[in-house]
């Protein structure tokens, strides 16, 4: 699979973005290809552009992916493209809250909030800064800033309330669990209380040599590093490390996500997606 970036895990399947011939891939549990959907996925001719942004994600009964100028839903039961929305310039995604959240937009940065049965977009939000990652946790939409003052927006998904909060610096992950907001970045994770959002930790502590990729599945968030490291979700401790591949170079997507036993990690420089089975529990 040319430059595969970002994973996800859904509907029995692994599904992967390709950078390089914009295609959405299907993977079975087994590891083979069971469908190819062509103009799903984003293009990027370097791999260092684009690299910060999230293009896949799963909810309310369908895949979702981005495109270089649109928001793609696909039924996972045919396997089929049911439903695009044309938006211009899609820099990232997240599903909850009754929403499809999509960042987008050259001249101003814009949050559109997407209906995911009428696919209706309104504008949600309008905000002054870059945007590097999104997450939908405690209902709120976050958003972390990619500036040099660093910090996230915490938007209320009812009212559209927003606060800016000074937490994070840049962080190329924003994940969410049931407990916390995790924050990672090179490697490192921290943890903030998605009800006020405030820091758990004092300050971001190393759970990888490097992340170019995280996600959270039953109770782990796991980080794409060349190894899967597990890291348990409420306690912050390292649970589990799945030697995969090596020489990540920092600027690579490299999605990450567990399908039953298996831990599947892209691999962008070897152009492959690697099922790591699991050694524990």
């Amino acid at each position: 699979m040319p430059q595969p970036g970002d994973v996800v895990a859904a509907f029995g399947s692994v599904w992967v973005q390709s950078r390089a011939d914009g295609a959405l891939w299907r993977i079975d549990p087994t590891g083979g290809v069971t469908a190819r959907l062509r103009g799903a996925a984003a293009l990027h001719g370097d791999p260092r552009l684009g690299s910060w942004s999230i293009g896949l994600a799963a909810g309310f009964g369908s895949v979702w992916s981005l495109t270089n100028d649109a928001l793609l839903r696909i039924d996972p039961a045919s396997g089929h493209v049911d439903a695009r929305v044309a938006i211009s310039s899609p820099r990232t995604l997240a599903v909850g809250a009754g929403a499809v959240w999509v960042v987008c937009c050259r001249s101003q940065i814009t949050l559109l909030r997407i209906d995911p049965s009428t696919l209706r977009a309104d504008v949600f939000a309008r905000v002054g800064t870059s945007i590097g990652a999104v997450a939908v946790a405690e209902g709120s939409i976050w958003l972390m800033k990619f500036s040099e003052g660093g910090g996230m927006f915490k938007i209320d998904a009812a009212s559209g309330a927003i606060e800016d909060l000074q937490v994070g610096y840049n962080d190329r992950s924003v994940v969410a669990t049931p407990r916390w907001l995790w924050l990672v970045d090179d490697g490192q994770g921290e943890r903030i209380d998605p009800s006020d959002g405030s820091p758990v930790d004092p300050r971001p502590q190393r759970k990888a040599p490097r992340s170019i990729g995280a996600s959270y599945s039953h109770g782990t968030v796991w980080i794409n590093s060349g190894t899967a490291v597990g890291v348990d979700a409420v306690s912050g401790a390292v649970t589990d490390r799945l030697p995969g591949f090596t020489d990540v170079k920092w600027w690579w997507t490299g999605g990450i996500a567990q399908l039953g036993r298996r831990v599947w990690i892209a691999d962008p420089g070897g152009d492959r997606v690697l099922g790591l089975p699991l050694t524990s529990g």
